[in-house]
């Protein structure tokens, strides 16, 4: 179990620190400027994703809950998206219109996050059908 987190927990932290690193590299090589903040909402999928695996990996330990891991992970996309709109609100969603660079900058770290995160979900649970 502890192995495992560190593998979540490195692989989260390898992949935000890369994904972070390469979009202010290229914003910079391309005099781009963006009006939130890049390192907060990569630190808030980094995490939110970090905190899905853990969680379903504890939940996956419980006999009477492998059966139902699925549709346990079902509902966090929809508290991660919600708990963004909360937090990002002001930041992200007040903005009156978002750049193409901007949007690419929020989608684009949202999608690897999450497939990273399904990478673990799905190990985690065909790990319990067998």
């Amino acid at each position: 179990m502890i192995k495992t987190l560190m593998v979540y927990i490195i692989s989260f932290m390898v992949l935000f620190l890369g994904v972070h690193f390469f979009q202010d590299f290229i914003l910079n090589y391309f005099d781009i400027t963006v009006r939130y903040s890049l390192w907060d909402i990569n630190l808030f999928f980094a995490v939110s994703s970090l905190v899905i695996c853990f969680h379903l990996k504890v939940f996956s330990l419980k006999k009477s809950l492998q059966p139902q891991l699925g549709f346990i992970y079902l509902p966090t996309l929809f508290v991660k998206g919600i708990f963004f709109y909360i937090l990002f609100q002001s930041k992200v969603f007040d903005l009156e219109t978002l750049s193409t660079v901007e949007r690419l900058n929020l989608l684009i770290p949202l999608f690897l996050f999450l497939g990273l995160e399904v990478y673990f979900v799905v190990k985690t649970i065909s790990k319990n059908e067998t």
